[in-house]
């Protein structure tokens, strides 16, 4: 079991990464929580009363595909990038993982020209 932790997660432990997760977690929600200051309050999809419900129910998805965007970058940043994880980078990963999406999308779409 040791051999596939090692595998999955690197040389970090359990913890390491869990930490690293909860920091990146709370920069995802911060960005989560400044654009929704910022979005079209109008749109008859939004609630006129501010609903954390919505704001998640609304935000799933990326907070689904940050945690994916934060184990890939920090599992394999010190391979590909020659740069080591730490909880700064950790909470970096999370507030832009959006960007991070985006950046992927740009890169498929490229791909298929």
């Amino acid at each position: 079991m040791n051999k596939f932790l090692e595998q999955i997660l690197g040389t970090n432990d359990v913890p390491t990464y869990l930490a690293w997760f909860l920091l990146a977690f709370i920069g995802a929600f911060t960005a989560i929580l400044i654009r929704a200051k910022a979005k079209y309050k109008t749109s008859d999809d939004t609630p006129r009363k501010w609903s954390w419900g919505f704001l998640l129910q609304d935000n799933a998805i990326n907070l689904l595909l940050g945690f994916f965007i934060t184990f890939i970058f920090l599992r394999f940043s010190q391979e590909t990038l020659k740069l080591e994880p730490s909880a700064w980078v950790a909470l970096l990963v999370g507030a832009t993982n959006n960007e991070l999406s985006l950046l992927f999308v740009k890169f498929g779409l490229k791909a298929r020209k």
